[in-house]
């Protein structure tokens, strides 16, 4: 993480050598869709193998509910006219939410609300006029969820997407999150994100 964060800011050094270049700084918040990948979750009938512990059977990953909820934090950005770097510095509230159905009721098997503190950092590269992609790494801090699971600190995901300018600088961003790590070490269980994010500039 370190490496990386030390090869992002030597980028925004050379970038910022270039007198073209647009130093921007503001706040951002938007919508943040969270889902996650999950292993093949089956309700187990089997008393006996309940009593053994095999009340969870690992099989083909699906995806855990869709939930929205928000983000909020501030940015900076290096706007070089055909890319840019940007590092945002956000809040992000996830929630893991999955139902088994049984014969006759249904079974809250997840329900984890997690918040992170995100170092996002993007490069971004102009397509048309007001219009770019994104690509970028996002380490992540755990400081906050509810209950007594065992949940990692740390996350790193990956990032893809697109995004929109105004004409006075502000910009949306339509991406998709994957997380690399696990939620929970041996539960398969990864983070995934579909965050809408409004950035504001201050200057």
């Amino acid at each position: 993480m370190k490496r990386i964060l030390v090869l992002f800011f030597i980028i925004v050094i050379q970038m910022n050598s270039f007198s073209q270049v647009k130093f921007r700084y503001g706040i951002t918040a938007g919508l943040n869709i969270s889902t996650a990948i999950l292993p093949d979750l089956k309700l187990n009938t089997n008393i006996n193998g309940i009593l053994q512990g095999d009340n969870v059977v690992q099989g083909k990953p699906q995806l855990a509910d869709y939930v929205a909820l928000y983000k909020a934090g501030i940015f900076i950005k290096l706007d070089g006219g055909v890319a840019a770097l940007k590092l945002n510095l956000n809040y992000d509230k996830t929630n893991i939410h999955k139902d088994l159905n049984a014969s006759i009721f249904t079974i809250n098997a997840l329900d984890i609300n997690l918040g992170y503190l995100d170092f996002e950092m993007t490069a971004h590269l102009n397509i048309f006029k007001h219009f770019y992609i994104s690509a970028g790494y996002i380490p992540s801090i755990l400081i906050e969820h509810q209950g007594n699971l065992n949940i990692n600190d740390f996350d790193q995901r990956v990032l893809g997407g697109f995004g929109f300018r105004f004409s006075n600088g502000t910009t949306l961003d339509f991406d998709a999150v994957i997380g690399l790590s696990e939620v929970i070490d041996g539960s398969y269980i990864h983070n995934v994100m579909i965050p809408i994010t409004l950035n504001i500039p201050l200057n």
